[in-house]
């Protein structure tokens, strides 16, 4: 199916490798013309190259920026501009999530990093973006751990500032609807991605396969799923599509995919 996104000029943050990597390959897939960046610049470099391989190197752009500097946002912003032109369709705000710590142990400076670089990176992404929005209507996606409907012991701060940022993006969605601007939210699930991959590693009991098995569907996701849905959000085929929160993660919003059979089921 043509997503009509030939030519269209997106922003994907955390673009190098993960999520983000994979709606950047799915958007450029659709003929789009990328940015992507994040904070180290060799992983954002393997990633161009691999990009610029498949795709061409005039359709990809890649930076090292720091998502929690509004100064490097800005850069960003101004860069896809001077590479693509002054008009800007599609912004993904896409980001890891603060550190697992325990709400004793979440100090000011833990608290202002995780605001900075999840809330007010969105909102400073959002503000140097939409001035290349409103001529001709876009998309603003946001990927937010699904943490935020399922708190665990030491996520406080990922639970806080994702709530935060779903709220801001529902109120966002109502003003900008005017200029043919939508703007959605989805939740992630496990994927099998390089982070869950470096989480796995520091926690040995854990296993790909028993994450899966407390899924309704059976299984993590795979990062090119995830990021089917993000390219059709933000594609003109979704235009009356907004303030969405959608979950992403096989079914385990809404259960644990737990089996309890009723003691008379073979009667």
């Amino acid at each position: 199916m043509d997503l009509q996104l030939t030519d269209k000029v997106a922003i994907v943050g955390g673009g190098s490798d993960g999520l983000g990597y994979a709606i950047a390959d799915r958007l450029l897939e659709e003929g789009a013309r990328v940015t992507i960046f994040a904070r180290r610049e060799a992983k954002v470099t393997a990633a161009v190259k691999s990009f610029a391989q498949k795709y061409g190197e005039d359709r990809i752009l890649g930076l090292a920026a720091d998502c929690g500097d509004a100064a490097a946002l800005n850069r960003v912003t101004a860069a896809t501009v001077d590479q693509f032109g002054a008009a800007i369709h599609v912004l993904v705000t896409n980001d890891g999530g603060p550190p697992v710590r325990r709400i004793p142990e979440l100090t000011d400076d833990v608290w202002d990093q995780a605001l900075a670089r999840h809330f007010f990176y969105v909102v400073r992404s959002v503000r140097a973006t939409l001035p290349y929005m409103t001529a001709e209507g876009g998309s603003i996606l946001n990927v937010v751990s699904g943490i935020v409907q399922r708190p665990a012991i030491g996520m406080a701060a990922s639970v806080a500032v994702w709530s935060a940022v779903i709220g801001y993006a529902k109120t966002l969605a109502l003003e900008v609807a005017q200029d043919d601007i939508t703007v959605n939210t989805l939740l992630s699930g496990y994927s099998d991605t390089a982070l869950l991959g470096r989480a796995l590693e520091s926690q040995p009991e854990l296993s790909r396969e028993g994450l899966g098995r407390g899924v309704p569907l059976g299984r993590i996701g795979q990062p090119q799923e995830f990021a089917s849905l993000a390219a059709t959000l933000v594609s003109p085929l979704s235009r009356f599509v907004t303030g969405i929160v959608a979950p992403v993660d096989g079914g385990s919003s809404i259960g644990s995919g737990a089996n309890f059979d009723s003691p008379h089921a073979s009667k």
